[in-house]
């Protein structure tokens, strides 16, 4: 079995992670088709319906990933201190 790498991120938070993005997609009338479809157009990526399913489902997004969808989706990741 492969050795995991400190900065993978958990079962629980890959799961969390991907409740919330569903849960932004409803919120906005967006399905994941439509999600990848707007991410092939506005950024020029290869992002299929599949392939953005497993990522959230392995909790595998890229950080611009995210910050990408949330753009699509009409919000924004916002850091500050705890």
């Amino acid at each position: 079995m492969a050795e995991e790498n400190k900065s993978d991120i958990t079962k629980e938070e890959a799961e969390t992670l991907k409740r919330q993005l569903r849960s932004y997609m409803v919120a906005q009338g967006y399905t994941i088709e439509k999600v990848a479809n707007e991410l092939k157009e506005r950024y020029k990526t290869k992002e299929s319906k599949n392939n953005l399913s497993n990522k959230l489902a392995r909790g595998s997004l890229r950080y611009i990933d995210v910050q990408r969808i949330c753009n699509i989706l009409g919000y924004t990741i916002e850091i500050k201190p705890r």
